[in-house]
């Protein structure tokens, strides 16, 4: 900028100076000139449109360094002059953090947000109706099942609020080394619960005085650590905690591996203080050759190919099974993530969508996907799926025929608080009847909606659903 400016300066002078020595000029008038000049470029140089800001929320997540590089280059090139300001909040308080900021009338202009939360924005209204936006060419970019989960969302039917933008996969991830040496098979890591067990407890004795041990289960972040891995794998065994077939809410299901948890927690397969550790610190000591498994999502594992690289030999494989009766019942649970909206209460809400917008784009999926960050929902992004990557491990991540996103559940907010019951079971006596209570619950609950028509049950009512295809023949 300033070479431009000394540039302009320097010819608007030497043009000065040819015209006094033609026509005859004093010293003062030529220092007028210089002075005028300079003031001139000046004004002209700062005349530049102020940049529109658009604060980004997100939670941190492993891929917050691609995020950014993505968004300098958007930055840097739209034409729009926009400029993106991220705002990371940790993903411990980031609901917190977000309904605070909401409430106090200063919320992000766009952020992402759990599913599970997005009928109660919708409700308090501090989320924008985005479909006189969106064109009929860019919802058509999404899969039916994507666009319809975004119309079962509250007041939805004519309005769109939000859409996927990527997709969790579950896997068991196990350290071939501690396998190897405590005597175990590299080559078939544990396909049931109990020898889930088995395995961890080895290896945690072939490894006192070494602190490693057989097995770690990050809690730090309850839904995203807990909640959803458990769910998920459960998939696999063919339980789910909304019976699909009844129309009836069962969390009763999850006792199993709510009893396998326990039982490795009690007897020291566990990596020790697994209620207070973060993903990242469970990831940080599977690279360092510290754990023999986890069950792992696909955000989760994105850390192995950044920011911690393994030590270790390691391998990725389908998660356990109840029993043997039950491996492969199901399709294990695929979450869907990346539902950004646009804030009601934005300054600027043509470039809000804008941005939005930009959040579902190549240049940003793209850059992810790119990474081993994130396994994109937009047909044409996923179809990229079958390109050879470039890491072999995340690869093992990517949808297969084992998974499936499952169809929605009919009371999203109200289901939210089953992570305290799951932790409460966990922790005392699996056999207690809250986990039945909580059943009941949100089965009244359900009834009422029903009763009073604001839930049409034939929308979460499947009597021929195929857990083996939950997006199938329902």
């Amino acid at each position: 900028m300033k070479n431009k400016r000394r540039w302009f300066v320097v010819l608007s002078l030497s043009i000065t100076l040819l015209t006094c020595l033609g026509v005859g000029c004093s010293n003062d008038e030529l220092y007028k000139e210089e002075a005028t000049v300079q003031k001139d470029v000046e004004t002209s140089m700062n005349s530049q449109p102020a940049k529109i800001h658009i604060q980004f929320a997100q939670w941190s997540v492993p891929s917050t360094k691609f995020v950014e590089e993505a968004i300098s280059k958007f930055n840097e090139n739209n034409k729009e002059n926009i400029q993106i300001d991220l705002l990371n909040i940790p993903l411990d308080r980031y609901i917190e953090t977000l309904n605070r900021l909401n409430a106090s009338g200063s919320g992000p202009d766009v952020y992402e947000l759990p599913r599970e939360w997005l009928n109660s924005y919708i409700t308090k209204e501090w989320v924008t109706d985005l479909s006189p936006m969106i064109s009929p060419a860019f919802l058509s970019s999404f899969p039916d099942w994507a666009v319809n989960s975004s119309r079962e969302l509250l007041d939805s039917l004519d309005h769109m609020y939000s859409l996927p933008s990527n997709q969790l996969t579950y896997r068991l991830i196990y350290n071939k080394d501690l396998f190897r040496e405590a005597g175990l098979d590299s080559d078939f890591p544990p396909r049931t619960f109990s020898k889930l067990v088995e395995a961890a407890q080895i290896i945690s004795n072939n490894e006192i005085g070494r602190s490693k041990y057989g097995i770690a289960m990050p809690m730090g972040e309850v839904w995203m650590d807990f909640v959803q891995p458990m769910e998920a794998i459960n998939g696999y065994s063919g339980v789910h905690f909304y019976d699909y077939k009844a129309g009836k809410y069962d969390l009763t299901v999850y006792k199993p591996w709510l009893k396998t948890m326990k039982e490795l927690n009690d007897n020291g397969g566990v990596f020790p203080g697994m209620e207070n550790m973060k993903s990242s610190q469970a990831m940080a000591q599977f690279a360092d050759g510290n754990i023999g498994m986890m069950i792992a999502s696909s955000w989760q594992a994105s850390l192995l190919f950044d920011q911690f690289s393994p030590k270790s030999d390691w391998g990725v494989a389908l998660p356990p099974a109840i029993d043997n009766a039950s491996i492969g019942k199901g399709a294990i649970k695929i979450d869907t993530a990346g539902w950004n909206v646009v804030g009601s209460g934005t300054a600027y809400p043509k470039e809000a969508a804008k941005v939005w917008e930009f959040l579902y784009s190549d240049e940003y999926i793209g850059q992810l996907f790119a990474h081993s960050s994130m396994i994109p929902v937009i047909k044409r992004q996923a179809s990229d799926l079958t390109v050879q990557m470039g890491t072999s491990h995340f690869r093992q991540f990517l949808p297969s025929p084992n998974d499936s996103v499952y169809p929605d559940t009919p009371l999203s907010l109200e289901e939210w608080s089953r992570k305290k019951i799951y932790q409460e079971a966990l922790v005392g006596n699996q056999d207690d009847p809250s986990l039945l209570e909580e059943s009941s619950r949100l089965n009244t609950l359900l009834d009422i909606a029903v009763t009073s028509k604001t839930v049409n049950i034939n929308h979460y009512y499947f009597p021929n659903f195929n857990p083996l295809n939950p997006m199938g023949l329902k």
